[in-house]
């Protein structure tokens, strides 16, 4: 078959990367890791600048919101997103003021220190 540019083979094909279609999984992909008392999270962000990326903890939840702006082109087909995307992740007992954050070839790496454990004492009430 012979398709020329603005043909209906962009148009007409199978719409791999429709968002409505899409898992949360398919976006924002992460690997979460633990070494030395600390989780690493690694989070795929291609093609987004440092400044449209908000990292933020809350109640044992890490949340990723991405914000990108929407471009005036007049597009044939567009697949990449560029809209706001958005991911949450439970992490419990976190220490949130270790906390650190690095975004560098389109990943963005996040480092959590796990809370230190916490000791339970046991102490004996004296009944007056």
């Amino acid at each position: 078959m012979n398709y020329t540019f603005g043909n209906s083979f962009f148009r007409n094909s199978m719409d791999l990367f429709d968002r409505n279609n899409m898992k949360e999984t398919e976006y924002l992909r992460t690997d979460i890791y633990e070494k030395d008392g600390a989780y690493y999270l690694k989070i795929e962000i291609p093609g987004v600048e440092k400044k449209d990326i908000e990292v933020g903890f809350e109640n044992g939840y890490l949340t990723i919101n991405v914000t990108q702006e929407h471009y005036e082109e007049e597009y044939i087909r567009k697949e990449r997103i560029t809209e706001e995307m958005r991911r949450s992740y439970y992490l419990g007992e976190i220490d949130e003021d270790t906390i650190k954050a690095n975004y560098e070839n389109g990943i963005l790496t996040i480092r959590l220190e796990k809370q230190k454990e916490k000791v339970e004492t046991k102490k004996q009430i004296i009944i007056e």
